[in-house]
């Protein structure tokens, strides 16, 4: 990517997360960018090209997670968690623009989306996976996944929103913590 268009979606970013789609102008982000405004139309068109483009810097690779499972329900459950919080957390800003106007991006709704729905199919796989093993208790290897999920969108967002004001407990020992418990509510033995 260019330095000027990288100055460009990374004031876009900025603003937006602080003002929101509507507030923010592209005259404020040429000038927060140190570029003209006609940059911007020849780069992006307008507003909304911003925000594609911003959306294509977001895009991820989830077939990698489950490669590196070693048959541990406990560790590849961690590992998977960890992923998750972690492609959250690259996401955070992006998350931010939707939640603030969510009826103006269902693109950006649906982006957003459609990681945590992949991992959610990802997470059912494998559960499926360990129950054929024994390991857990099958048959709502689905449900399980919408519970694991929660709790890590839970962390996410309650950080995102709220910092550490409520949850103190750092990142690491939370994945520990409640994937610990988690594991020992849905073990066969």
């Amino acid at each position: 990517m260019r330095p000027t268009n990288k100055r460009i979606l990374d004031a876009a970013m900025q603003l937006l997360v602080k003002k929101g789609y509507r507030a923010t102008t592209t005259k404020e982000i040429a000038e927060k960018a140190n570029v003209s405004e006609a940059t911007i139309f020849r780069n992006f068109k307008n507003k909304q090209g911003l925000v594609e483009a911003l959306l294509s810097q977001h895009s991820s690779n989830r077939g990698s997670i489950l490669e590196q499972t070693e048959g541990d329900l406990y560790k590849d459950l961690l590992h998977i968690g960890t992923c998750l919080l972690e492609e959250l957390e690259h996401r955070k800003d992006i998350i931010k623009i939707s939640f603030r106007e969510p009826a103006m991006f269902q693109d950006v709704i649906n982006h957003v989306t459609e990681y945590p729905q992949s991992m959610k199919q990802l997470l059912v796989d494998y559960l499926k996976t360990m129950g054929e093993k024994g390991v857990i208790q099958t048959g709502n290897e689905a449900e399980h996944a919408d519970v694991f999920m929660s709790i890590i969108f839970g962390y996410f967002i309650h950080r995102l929103h709220l910092g550490d004001r409520v949850i103190s407990m750092p990142q690491e020992k939370m994945l520990e913590h409640s994937t610990a418990l988690f594991v020992k509510g849905i073990s066969a033995d």
